[in-house]
């Protein structure tokens, strides 16, 4: 593989895509969730193993860690990733509309037949309610939607890739 922190870059934007992509899903989007913050928090990992032997990138990387660490953002990312990975699947919240319909059946006066002739499914109207996921967040960061937090940290984490190809390639 030729830059395997790009390809790194490439799958969490891959599961932020599937994050988008089936948002309704409750399961599925935990599973990619999953993925996202597993991959994304990799990109540095596999950074450091590729530049570690580059002259002066421990110095830079050191200075990165600290920026990092002090990101409210990423840091709570890393922690998610944490508890993803060791102790429970992360907690999401959703807010989701409820959909409501009801079928009925009007016979006309002139054609109304006796109740014992008709089938049992048309002697009472059918409701049906749906719910429908407009959003998702994290408890932390309510007023952002999940992908669109992890797109913004997604974002930060490759710049810092940006920046370490611009001084050590």
């Amino acid at each position: 593989m030729k830059n395997p922190t790009k390809h790194k870059v490439e799958e969490a934007k891959y599961f932020l895509s599937m994050l988008k992509q089936l948002f309704e899903d409750d399961d599925e989007f935990a599973y990619n969730l999953s993925a996202f913050l597993s991959a994304a928090r990799s990109i540095t990992f596999y950074m450091q193993k590729q530049y570690k032997h580059r002259d002066d990138f421990a110095e830079w990387y050191c200075r990165k860690r600290i920026e990092m660490s002090a990101d409210e953002e990423l840091k709570y990312l890393n922690n998610a990733r944490v508890e993803d990975i060791h102790k429970e699947p992360v907690h999401t919240g959703a807010t989701r509309e409820v959909g409501c319909s009801v079928d009925v059946i009007l016979v006309p006066e002139d054609e109304q037949a006796n109740e014992t002739e008709l089938e049992p499914h048309t002697q009472s109207s059918s409701k049906t309610s749906s719910l429908k996921t407009v959003r998702r967040f994290f408890p932390k960061f309510g007023e952002v939607d999940v992908t669109e937090f992890c797109e913004s940290q997604l974002t930060k984490l490759t710049m810092i890739v940006e920046e370490c190809e611009n001084h050590f390639v």
